[in-house]
């Protein structure tokens, strides 16, 4: 994968040499040349990954799809307990989404300039194959496979503007934001620049509400349609720009 020019998020925009060296490293510039509006679209995958995280930890006795330290202490209180059946579950959806995020990374080193695209279409066949279970009411194997589908998702966060967002790692968005506080009092950096992160922390937070509100007025099959429909509208309207 070749880096070359960067489509900039809106926090991009006259960045000063300190701002740039503050941001994680960017991506490849052919993942990132195929999304259109990329700073939106990472705000709704990061709104996403929120929404399925409240239905999931609503509907599934406490368990996260994409929020891994939450999975972690919810491990490690039921190896206290040594309540099995919580342990297993946990340590499940955790090498789910492991299993993803290998996956994601071997399609993102081998794929190229169709990243974007690909993804999104294999993230769409696992929420359909996600719907199936719930349909069959296959409680452990649906929230696997929404968890290895998270996994997976976390290839595009930084794939899309050089904005590494979104990884459902909340305690990292609101770190990063007062991180950005200080440097603008000193006026290292923008205010631009540091919205970034609590533009995304709100996005996670808003599609959590959003989830909660879903998951009490329907279920989980029905969280799990509207996150199948959102994923085949984006792949419909994002990766247009490179075509």
């Amino acid at each position: 994968m070749n880096a070359n020019t960067q489509i900039p998020s809106p926090a991009d925009a006259g960045a000063s040499p300190v701002e740039a060296a503050a941001r994680p490293p960017s991506p490849p510039a052919a993942a990132r040349s195929e999304a259109r509006w990329p700073f939106a679209f990472a705000l709704t995958l990061t709104g996403l990954a929120g929404f399925l995280d409240a239905a999931a930890f609503v509907r599934f006795n406490h368990l996260y799809v994409s929020f891994m330290s939450g999975n972690s202490t919810h491990l490690g209180i039921a190896i206290a307990d040594w309540a099995v059946p919580d342990l297993v579950a946990v340590l499940g959806v955790i090498a789910a989404f492991v299993a993803g995020a290998a996956v994601g990374t071997a399609v993102a080193d081998h794929v190229g300039a169709r990243l974007i695209g690909r993804v999104l279409a294999l993230e769409a066949v696992l929420f359909a194959a996600a719907l199936l279970a719930s349909l069959a009411s296959l409680s452990l194997p649906c929230v696997m496979i929404v968890a290895l589908t998270m996994g997976i998702q976390n290839v595009l966060h930084q794939a899309v503007g050089g904005v590494d967002v979104g990884k459902g790692f909340v305690t990292g968005m609101l770190f990063r934001f007062g991180q950005s506080i200080a440097r603008m009092a000193e006026a290292k950096l923008t205010w631009g620049t540091a919205s970034t992160s609590l533009l995304n922390w709100l996005a996670f937070v808003g599609g959590a509400a959003l989830g909660t509100l879903a998951i009490g007025a329907l279920d989980f099959t029905a969280c799990l349609v509207v996150a199948l429909a959102l994923v085949l509208a984006m792949l419909v309207v994002v990766p247009l720009r490179g075509r």
